[in-house]
């Protein structure tokens, strides 16, 4: 049970409520396309823990016929798009990180928090500068029974051959039911040196870099990073060791 707790940890914690790196739309193929494969991900034993950990972990950035997409750990699935496929609105999933108590010094005593998956609406759309998507997601396991707005701003930098590189920007409107339930004190767990704490919404801000190097037509290097900063209320948490979260892959895949 322990292995898939970190499994699910390593999923959802890539940009603090999920993990996903672009936002483009459904395209004309015929079958699966993309990247897929399995690497290191090295990502906090908790968000806003100070410790790592690093595990072997799928990566995937794959497509089926331009209506079923995986981009890292969000999935979609698309139910409408424009007729020269720039924009859609799809269904998307994405998973968040809970912790036990034993995963940091300052949870010591605290009552368990679940990870839990949250899915909503997207509308997605793309032009000549980069690819944008925004949705409102909500608790699907009622863990925290609360949501967040997400905005996703992804440009591509660098394409040929071999060589792929982007970079994404992600604004996320956490409110405060999830904030508290992940960065909450509940009274019963305060102690001398944690105070109870009830905080309220929080924005949080991530900024990623991710790539991909061909090396052969069938296989690829595949490689990113992220850092996230925590919005205020959840970064004053006395249960937060360090404001901002980092998130590393590396791996190797078959191109689709």
């Amino acid at each position: 049970m322990r292995i898939v707790a970190a499994a699910l940890a390593a999923l959802a914690s890539a940009t603090i409520a999920h993990a996903q790196t672009t936002a483009q739309q459904p395209h004309d193929v015929q079958g699966w396309s993309g990247t897929l494969g399995g690497g290191l991900v090295a990502f906090p034993k908790y968000t806003g823990g100070a410790t790592m950990q690093t595990l072997p972990l799928p990566i995937a950035y794959v497509d089926y016929n331009g209506w079923f997409r995986v981009d890292l750990y969000r999935a979609s699935a698309y139910f409408w798009s424009s007729a020269d496929r720039k924009q859609g609105l799809a269904f998307a999933v994405e998973p968040r990180l809970g912790f036990q108590s034993n995963d940091g010094p300052r949870l010591a005593g605290m009552m368990k928090r679940k990870s839990t998956a949250f899915g909503g609406l997207t509308y997605n759309a793309e032009n000549a500068w980069g690819s944008m998507s925004l949705g409102y997601f909500t608790d699907l396991g009622q863990a925290a029974r609360g949501g967040y707005l997400d905005l996703l701003l992804t440009r591509e930098l660098y394409k040929d051959a071999q060589w792929d590189f982007s970079a994404t920007f992600e604004a996320t409107r956490v409110d405060s039911k999830v904030t508290n339930y992940y960065f909450g004190v509940t009274p019963a767990e305060a102690t001398a040196t944690r105070a109870a704490y009830s905080p309220g919404a929080a924005t949080n801000l991530t900024f990623w870099l991710t790539g991909q190097y061909n090396i052969s037509k069938d296989y690829a290097l595949m490689f990113g990073a992220n850092i996230a900063r925590l919005g205020s209320s959840a970064a004053a948490s006395p249960i937060v060791e360090r404001r901002e979260v980092p998130f590393l892959y590396i791996g190797i895949g078959k191109n689709l």
